[in-house]
């Protein structure tokens, strides 16, 4: 599907800048970071940057697929639990766990985890997912893309009504393209 895409789609290069502009970057945009402890179908999203600690990462990719295993259990006795009263105690423990691993081999992307790089954090990401993907418990499913920022052009001071009067058409801000990353990490069924 990638190798289709017409290069008329394909990101235009953005137009020189008069040496005395600068450009401010703003930073991307952004949904806000769901709690760990949301019901599954909030995705757990994971931001990687050049600075994030390798390990700190890591666990907390393994503490967020923890929860979303003690949720899974956590639902599987609540279904046992609504049941009439007219067995064991060993028969509702056994109960949960045939529940529970039906639930498991039922859920499709529900627990993945997604780690996400953009820029210069592309290759902290891709040495997480190689981390998880050497360890037999996790599967592990990447996808690349690119995401559009908006960056401020500041024009020099005393120089505003100098460039109106002359006529040139310089924007106030553009749009710069860069690519990102994401990895989906679940555990092993």
């Amino acid at each position: 599907m990638a190798q289709e895409k017409s290069t008329s789609q394909r990101p235009r290069k953005m137009s020189r800048l008069p040496k005395d502009y600068k450009v401010e970057k703003r930073p991307l945009l952004r949904p806000p970071i769901t709690s760990q402890y949301a019901n599954a179908s909030a995705s757990k999203i994971v931001y990687v940057s050049t600075k994030t600690p390798f390990m700190s990462a890591v666990k907390r990719v393994q503490k967020l697929l923890a929860q979303a295993e003690k949720r899974l259990a956590q639902s599987a006795a609540d279904q046992v639990s609504k049941r009439p009263k007219y067995s064991h105690v060993n028969d509702e423990i056994s109960d949960i766990e045939r529940i529970a691993s039906t639930m498991a081999s039922q859920k499709d992307e529900q627990d993945e985890i997604v780690l996400k790089g953009t820029g210069k954090a592309i290759a902290k990401a891709m040495s997480l997912a190689l981390w998880f993907q050497q360890r037999a418990e996790y599967n592990v499913r990447i996808e690349t893309g690119t995401v559009g920022a908006i960056d401020d052009i500041i024009p020099p001071e005393g120089e505003d009504e100098q460039m109106q009067d002359e006529g040139e058409d310089i924007p106030e801000s553009r749009i710069r393209y860069a690519s990102t990353i994401q990895i989906f990490v679940s555990a092993a069924a």
